[in-house]
């Protein structure tokens, strides 16, 4: 009598069980996926990615070198490329400008870019982007490279959130067009004025941009005003590099000069002039201290200043010379004391 109490109860399903869905790594190891495939060979993957430098660094001309290379199918560098179609959203410039840096590439070697689409106007991440790239692939289904120049012409959602949550936010809805197609998105971005001496923490931004993307390539001038650079990339499914460019003013094409860890590292970078610049306005006759107090010291001049105690001893060593033909600072860095570093500027 009493099992018929309740007969509802009889009728009402198990609940659910809530777990994992796993593979197992025996099965994992037997399954076979596609290879990588690459935009430019070795360095630019398919995948969702950013070039970052500073303003006016030529970032867009190599953007635009890039974008000729793959829907031409020829060479950037020494790095051949897989020809298709190419998108370049160039968000900060006009049809006139983008007219002239064509033709200043055309003049040095005539190649086929007929393969190459160019826009100056684009909605943003949440009010349309993703749909006008979708559009764009259906009527071009060979596209190989998407240029964003950049990233922050795209940026419309809201800041409701922390920089992290927002930045992950964003490329994660990106991440969609590279999930969909198989392609490559490379974002154009910005670095900060700031002392570091790992580029890819100069980026504008959190670090939710860097855990978010395939990989990071920051484009920096060893002398601001001199035409040499390095190029580090940093991808998730590649080796690393560190190229040394230099710029061609005739061509306005970044020339490849070889990989930088095969060269010694005989003049300062950027953030090495910076450093010694610093420095310049910090010691008036003489100084002495430790790596930790000239780390304070500086940063009471410039905020921005991060280095750690240990970084700044190695790149104060490294520029020296710099330091003294510059400046006239002549730098003990501790090598007969290990604990204090001695400043003394010269009268000439």
């Amino acid at each position: 009598m009493n099992e018929n109490k309740n007969p509802t109860a009889q009728n009402q399903p198990a609940p659910i069980k809530k777990t994992f869905a796993t593979v197992n790594a025996t099965e994992l190891l037997k399954q076979e996926f596609e290879p990588l495939r690459f935009a430019v060979e070795k360095i630019l993957p398919h995948g969702l990615f950013i070039l970052a430098g500073s303003g006016k660094i030529g970032k867009s001309w190599l953007a635009l070198d890039i974008c000729t290379a793959v829907s031409s199918g020829g060479k950037l560098w020494d790095f051949s490329t897989e020809r298709g179609n190419v998108l370049y959203l160039a968000l900060e410039d006009n049809y006139s400008r983008l007219q002239g840096r064509l033709k200043k590439i055309q003049a040095e070697n005539e190649i086929d870019i007929s393969r190459l689409e160019l826009t100056t106007a684009s909605f943003g991440i949440s009010n349309g982007l993703l749909e006008q790239t979708h559009n764009f692939i259906e009527e071009y289904p060979e596209t190989k490279l998407i240029v964003v120049d950049t990233l922050e012409r795209i940026r419309d959602t809201e800041q409701d959130k922390s920089m992290y949550s927002c930045d992950y936010r964003d490329m994660t809805a990106l991440r969609e067009i590279t999930n969909r197609h198989r392609l490559t998105l490379l974002l154009i971005h910005h670095t900060r004025k700031m002392y570091d001496p790992d580029p890819l923490n100069t980026l504008s931004g959190s670090t939710g941009l860097i855990g978010s993307v395939d990989g990071v390539h920051v484009l920096e001038k060893v002398k601001r005003i001199g035409e040499k650079a390095k190029l580090t990339i940093a991808n998730r499914d590649t080796e690393s590099y560190c190229f040394r460019l230099e710029f061609a003013p005739e061509s306005c094409r970044w020339l490849f000069i070889g990989n930088d860890a095969d060269a010694p590292d005989d003049e300062p970078t950027e953030a090495d002039e910076r450093l010694c610049s610093l420095i310049n306005g910090f010691v008036k006759d003489e100084w002495r201290g430790t790596a930790t107090d000239l780390c304070n010291g500086l940063k009471t001049l410039d905020g921005t200043f991060s280095y750690s105690p240990a970084v700044l001893g190695k790149n104060l060593s490294a520029s020296t010379g710099f330091l003294k033909a510059e400046f006239g600072i002549t730098a003990d860095t501790g090598k007969k004391n290990k604990r204090f570093i001695t400043l003394t500027r010269s009268g000439e």
